[in-house]
């Protein structure tokens, strides 16, 4: 039996895509349970330690016993947006929302999952401000802090399938302080009560799953840390809330910060059209003459927390809420994108298909398909047709890589059946 599965929504948008239209995604992992642990990020867009932590957790662990859902980018556009909440703090509509409140479809959908049969351990990710304290210090670490903290809404919770609420929160606040960066980084438990009377905090997502007896916790990273010492310690608390979940897993890297770092910043596959792939890593702010279908825009890729989102005459890419580049899109008819493009690349001989990305140091050259025009972009020579050229990295204008190194080039297909011209695909080069 297959012990591992990993399921991502291909995201299929129209032409009128903007960051206020854009849905989360619910990630399945494991094998079916009825002791799930669902995790959450990105409730508010101003935190990306928890957003970028559950990312990860989505794309790079590999869940080995038990079943765990992951939402990394509950609201995606407030993450884009770099906002709390573009329509208002969604973390405070649990309560109650209006039917007319922009956030209502996704608010009770959540609330859905949340009360799914199978869900008995949710935990939430935060970061906030300063670093909580019992008493007061300073203006950074005093009582009203809420930075690294292990949040409950009340000690018990008697019926559910996890009860004891304090107890599984301290012995996370007790791991999570053994793998501290500097003492002043101390976590402790911070029970909001909420039943006595905490006006903001009854309107929030884990006392609604709270009065749907779910056991529910929230895991605050300070926002006086960078990103990826956010994201360490939510990845600490993540793998001790799935232990006592009874999930196994596997992760491809150490849990250090140098890590840490390395999963976020790692390179990333953006697939558009269904016909060709860009690397999401080191490119050039603006990539011109982009093909593109007129009307529409379909992408996917691996990673949630990527959009591409139309702006004006061109197109944003977002990974979460760091801008990615701009493509400045250039429109034609689409044909069957190529399935078999046979190359030399410094003298040996390569067969790929649109969308791949081959390695070269000294040259290559692309054989000759029948009735397919080659374009190597950046290529100047006056020939329509580039195939059968030997290309070398001095003979491509470096100002048309996509990358800011000068190293990655598009090599580009046409159709030539028809008078008229159809896109077939695209590999990149990126020399080494």
């Amino acid at each position: 039996m297959r012990k591992f599965s990993l399921f991502f929504v291909a995201i299929v948008a129209t032409s009128l895509t903007s960051a206020n239209t854009l849905d989360y995604a619910l990630i399945k992992k494991g094998e079916p349970s009825e002791n799930t642990m669902l995790l959450l990020g990105g409730i508010q867009g101003d935190e990306p330690g928890g957003f970028l932590a559950a990312s990860i957790v989505a794309t790079d662990y590999n869940i080995t016993k038990g079943s765990l859902w992951v939402v990394p980018n509950l609201n995606f556009p407030s993450i884009i947006e770099r906002s709390r909440g573009t329509k208002g703090d969604m973390n405070r509509k649990f309560a109650h929302v209006e039917k007319n409140d922009p956030d209502y479809n996704s608010v009770m959908r959540i609330k859905d999952v949340i009360t799914d049969k199978n869900v008995t351990l949710i935990l939430n990710l935060h970061d906030g401000s300063g670093y909580y304290r019992d008493k007061f210090i300073n203006k950074d670490e005093n009582p009203d802090k809420w930075g690294n903290t292990c949040i409950i809404d009340q000690s018990t919770l008697p019926g559910s399938k996890y009860p004891e609420l304090e107890e599984i929160a301290t012995s996370v606040k007790d791991v999570l302080n053994k793998h501290l960066l500097e003492q002043k980084h101390q976590y402790h438990v911070k029970n909001t009560h909420t039943a006595l009377g905490d006006q903001e905090m009854l309107k929030s997502l884990t006392y609604y799953a709270i009065t749907q007896n779910k056991s529910a916790f929230a895991n605050e990273a300070s926002k006086n840390l960078n990103a990826e010492q956010r994201t360490y310690y939510h990845l600490i608390a993540i793998e001790e809330y799935m232990k006592k979940a009874g999930i196994s897993f596997t992760r491809p890297f150490s849990l250090d910060v140098k890590s840490v770092k390395k999963a976020i910043e790692k390179e990333i596959r953006l697939e558009l059209f269904d016909t060709y792939v860009l690397s999401l890593k080191n490119l050039r702010p603006v990539i011109n003459f982009v093909p593109f279908k007129k009307g529409e825009i379909s992408y996917s890729s691996p990673n949630p927390l990527i959009a591409v989102i139309k702006e004006n005459d061109s197109f944003k890419v977002h990974y979460g809420n760091r801008f990615v580049t701009r493509l400045k899109p250039q429109y034609f008819e689409f044909a069957k994108p190529l399935d078999k493009i046979s190359l030399i690349s410094d003298g040996k001989e390569l067969t790929l298909k649109s969308g791949d990305k081959f390695g070269v140091k000294n040259s290559f050259k692309i054989k000759s398909l029948k009735n397919v025009r080659v374009n190597v972009i950046g290529y100047g020579t006056k020939s329509v047709d580039e195939s059968e050229q030997e290309v070398t990295k001095k003979s491509i204008n470096k100002s048309y890589s996509i990358d800011k190194d000068g190293k990655i080039y598009r090599v580009e297909f046409y159709t030539n059946e028809s008078s008229k011209e159809k896109f077939a695909g695209m590999i990149l080069a990126e020399f080494k």
